[in-house]
């Protein structure tokens, strides 16, 4: 089965969809500017009930005589919901790489799961499913299409590395924001657990800034980490 969803998804990605969307991201952290993330979103011209995500991270030069920083996902998702159907990732951190493939059935109920480094190689997880899976990139562009009104807490069911867990959303009233795209009125959202506990590890939180205008273009997204804040400010938006 790994290997099917390999060839799948990587087809579908050289596929010319009907709609596309672009966002290329500066990538910083502690407020020094480290990469590029580049996220496109574009329908499946071969099933229209579907999107293709794809996500490519990357360190620039300077870092990479460091530490050499890759990141590479794609995502297949609903095109109404933008719940998770299939997915492909590898991360490279330095000499350490780590590569799995998920892929959910609705109709039976189970998430499996497929490791590809180098302790677990093809190993396969089975999960039992109830709800709609999310990916926590598809929310975070999933939120373009609902309107933001303050205090809404909208819930997700989600994958996370191997667990499956639960998160709400706070939105917030309206702040400016400051990117190289733009300077814009924003909405502000902050994912939180369901449990009262941190939402990352490390006592790890997330933010994200949207315009506050029909397009509600994520323009900021803010992490924050154990050694410091890692930033995506928005450079550059496409839409054809």
């Amino acid at each position: 089965m790994g290997k099917h969803l390999i060839y799948y998804i990587f087809f579908l990605t050289f596929l010319i969809g009907q709609t596309t969307q672009k966002f290329i991201y500066k990538t910083k952290f502690r407020s020094i500017n480290v990469g590029t993330t580049e996220i496109t979103i574009q329908d499946n011209s071969i099933d229209t009930t579907q999107k293709i995500i794809t996500i490519e991270s990357f360190s620039n030069k300077w870092l990479d005589m460091l530490y050499k920083l890759r990141h590479y996902s794609t995502l297949i998702i609903n095109s109404n919901d933008y719940s998770l159907l299939t997915m492909t990732q590898k991360v490279q951190q330095a000499d350490y790489i780590d590569s799995y493939n998920v892929a959910i059935d609705y109709h039976t109920g189970k998430m499996h799961y497929i490791q590809y480094d180098d302790l677990e190689q093809g190993k396969e997880i089975i999960f039992p499913i109830k709800n709609k899976i999310y990916d926590p990139f598809s929310i975070v562009y999933y939120l373009q299409n609902i309107p933001l009104d303050i205090n809404q807490k909208p819930l997700f069911t989600y994958y996370s590395r191997k667990k499956i867990k639960s998160l709400k959303l706070e939105i917030l009233k309206p702040e400016k924001i400051r990117t190289p795209y733009v300077t814009a009125f924003c909405h502000l959202v902050v994912p939180q657990s369901t449990n009262g506990k941190y939402l990352l590890k490390n006592k790890g939180e997330m933010k994200i800034w949207y315009t506050s205008d029909q397009k509600q273009i994520p323009i900021k997204i803010q992490q924050k980490m154990r050694h410091g804040i890692m930033e995506l400010l928005l450079e550059k938006y496409i839409e054809e």
